[in-house]
This record gives C-alpha cells, structure tokens and sequence, in this order.
C-alpha cells in the first residue's frame, strides 16, 4: 500500500510539472496538488482516516465557438490510512450547431454533449447535496461536490426564450465514494473512511449473549451494474432576468442498495451471525422544477424535487438489529429557495430547505436518515485583497438540530502557492438519531499549503 501510494504522488507531481509546461500558453488547464493536517490540536476530530491527507486535482477545459467544447474535471484524495479515492466529475465533448446554427451570446441554436456531464436541473439537489439526481463527489460531508451522469444531453434554444433538454444513457456509475473494504476470507465489512458507515462487526443476540457478524456478500457481474439505462427531459423558458423550467427523469439510484438476510448460527462457539448480502440496484423516478431571477450578481431562486422509488423494499427488522444495515425506501419530497449576492470583494447569501414528505425519525427505519429536513444556511466571503479571503458557512437543521459550521482562511503566499487555515464543525441531537450523528467526530482544525497552476 505504501508503494501504491508513492506511486500516486509521483504520478500527481509528474502531471503537475507537465500541465504548469502547458498552462503557461494556455488558460485552459489548472488545478492544484496539495495536502492539510488536522493535527493542529489532537482534541478536536483526532479520528484514523481525518487527521491529514494529500489532495490533487486536474481540470482542463476548451471551447471556441464553431468548435467542440472540452471538458475534463479529476480529482484524488489519500488519507493517512493509506485509502486512495478519485472522482472524475465530469468528462465530455460537446459540439454545437448540429441542425440549428449556435449563438453563445444569445443562447440560440442546438448543441449535444456526450461523455460525463453535471447536468444542472435541480437546483435544490445540488446546493443541500442530496444526492438524487447527479452523482457526488463525496470525499467528505462538509463539501459533498457533483460528479455528472454518463451519457449523451441534447439541447435546443430558440430566440423567443423557449427552450428543451434531452438526456439518455445506457451505461449506469454508481457513486463510488465513500467505500468500504470487503475482506472475503475473513467476512468483515470495515472502513478506512472516516465518512464511510460500516455495519456492526458483533451483535447481541439475547440478552448477555454477544456473537461475531460474518457477511458473505454476492458481487454481482459488471454487465449487471453497468449497462442500465437513464433518460430524462427538461423544458423551460429563459430571457436577462428569469429563468423557469421543470424536468422529469427515470434513472439508477445513485447508491447501490443491499439485500439482506441473516442466520444465528448456535452451534459455533461463540455463536455467530451469518450476513448474507446482495447488492441491488433499484430505479427511482425523479421530477421537479425551478424559477430563478438574476439580476447582475444578485440571484434568487424557488427549487423542488420529488424522489418517487420504483421498489418499495421493507427489509427484515431482524436483519437489521443484528447487522444495522437499513433497507427501507420511502418517497422524499424537498423544495427550497435562496437569495446571493457575489462579486469580486464579498459574497452572501441565505438558503432554506424543507422535507415536504412524511418522516418518523424515530419510527422509521430507512436505508439513510435525510440528510436534512427543514435546514436553514446562511455563507459570508470576503476577499480583503488579492491574496487574503475570509469565509464563514452555517447549516442549521430546525428539526433535528444538527449543526455544520465551516470558517475559512485562505491566503497566496504568491501566485502558485496557496496556505490554507480551517475549521469543521458538526453539532448533532443527544438523541443519536440523525443522518449526521454517526460522524460527529468528525470535527478539523485543520492546516493545509496547496500548489496551484
């Protein structure tokens, strides 16, 4: 693992010294290879997988009108468990103009796009990263990220303002971040992941009676994961200051579900549990709408999202005592609005987001607890000078009362370097029961230099 690891930041500082070559007569590649340390003060998230890591990331990205856009986005992440995670977020080539004549300046014509592409429908998805609609990043919580769907975006602009969207694909990418590691020979499910929830390694099965969890799990082929189909379509009307659509689209989940079944093995001794998993992959349908005003660097924006599963899954409650592995599904219904203001000095803003379908927090034993429910955010930035910003973002959730607050001090030592001082902070319920209760440890005071080119 050690020797995987140099190799990576070997291949991370070849591609860096490559690209700065390059970008010197071309704006269309930059990025940044770095690292941070949360070990400023071993009290605060001092949590295996948290305490520092090596960061990179690649983009590049040209267009010229008449010819094709190109788009690549990559990026990797290794923490100090010697855990390497990569996120391609996006990938594609686009052509305009294919029937109708293309006018960048007045968005009128068709163009298509093919290869893996962040498609901006929903706007309410995207900002509370829920995770319904385009896949994320997911190296941590705090800034979940986007990562596009694979396949192929057709759009048609006409000049009274109209315009319409088509997505299709036969090829299916689940989200791969956060992972766990399977260890067959022994049957464990662990994680090096301080993001990454494993299930319980041991369980009671009567009262004073403790039995170790075995899992057996059942890879499905690839053919089977890969090659299902998405489609979807988006309608809308846009002139300088409004901007209204409404989409509908039929897809993958963009996490693999499990099927779980369990057996008390009495005879070994200690007993033992025998977790038999397969993964599922389930199809949800997904439709909603935006409006937007903007107006120079002011924006506003009312934003919904319907989840509607094609499967139902209950799961077994035993299976779910025994391994705390969740298999519930219920609809989800979230709409949200926000107003910002950002410029080059300063930006602001205010965003509200409610759960509009029914959820027993206490009743209901889902596959995951929504991640928020009636949630309030308010950001600041500053930027003092060319080399000095400031920043500040509060989540508050109203009905849970989980809490994330991120402050931000970023300075440029010069025009390649990058110094970086943070905080991350996460408050949840006494209760234990939230989407966000399994990482409350999961606080930084971090430190980080980054190379920028």
């Amino acid at each position: 693992m050690a020797t995987s690891k140099k190799r990576f930041f070997t291949l991370c500082l070849s591609t860096t010294v490559v690209s700065t070559v390059y970008a010197n007569s071309s704006d269309t590649i930059h990025g940044h290879i770095g690292g941070l340390t949360n070990q400023i003060n071993r009290d605060i998230g001092d949590v295996p997988g948290n305490r520092y890591n090596g960061d990179f990331n690649f983009s590049y990205y040209n267009y010229q009108t008449g010819d094709l856009e190109q788009k690549f986005n990559f990026s990797a992440l290794v923490n100090d468990q010697n855990l390497t995670m990569f996120s391609l977020q996006e990938a594609y080539v686009a052509k305009d103009g294919l029937f109708r004549p293309w006018d960048s300046a007045e968005k009128i014509g068709d163009r298509m796009s093919f290869g893996r592409k962040i498609l901006p429908w929903s706007t309410v998805d995207s900002f509370w990263g829920l995770g319904k609609f385009n896949n994320r990043k997911n190296f941590d919580y705090f800034d979940p990220g986007q990562e596009g769907l694979v396949g192929i975006e057709y759009e048609n602009r006409s000049s009274n303002g109209f315009f319409w969207k088509a997505f299709g694909s036969p090829i299916y990418i689940p989200e791969t971040n956060p992972s766990l590691d399977i260890n067959k020979s022994k049957k464990t499910i662990t994680s090096r992941n301080p993001w990454a929830n494993p299930p319980a390694d041991s369980t009671e099965t009567s009262p004073g009676v403790t039995a170790a969890v075995k899992y057996d799990v059942d890879y499905p082929e690839l053919a089977e994961v890969v090659f299902r189909y998405s489609v979807g379509a988006s309608v809308g009307w846009e002139n300088k200051f409004w901007v209204v659509d409404a989409f509908i689209m039929r897809k993958p989940e963009n996490q693999i579900s499990t099927k779980v079944n369990v057996k008390l093995d009495t005879i070994s001794v200690p007993n033992v549990v025998n977790a038999y998993i397969k993964p599922e992959i389930y199809y949800h349908d997904l439709y909603g709408g935006s409006l937007k005003y903007r107006n120079s660097d002011l924006e506003m924006y009312i934003s919904g999202i319907a989840v509607r599963p094609n499967t139902y899954p209950d799961g077994s409650q035993e299976a779910t005592d025994f391994t705390d592995i969740k298999t519930k599904k219920v609809r989800e219904d979230y709409v949200g609005g926000g107003i910002s203001k950002i410029n080059d000095v300063y930006g602001m803003g205010f965003n509200y987001v409610a759960r509009l379908s029914p959820f027993d927090r206490d009743r209901d034993s889902l596959v995951l607890d929504p991640r928020w429910n009636q949630a309030l955010n308010g950001f600041l930035m500053r930027n003092f000078t060319q080399q000095f910003r400031l920043s500040a973002d509060v989540k508050y959730d109203m009905l849970t009362t989980d809490r994330l607050v991120m402050l931000r001090a970023n300075y440029n030592v010069s025009k390649e370097f990058l110094t970086i001082l943070g905080v991350n902070l996460i408050g949840t319920p006494e209760s234990g029961k939230s989407f966000w209760s399994p990482y409350t440890n999961n606080d930084s005071l971090f430190a980080g230099l980054r190379y920028i080119y």
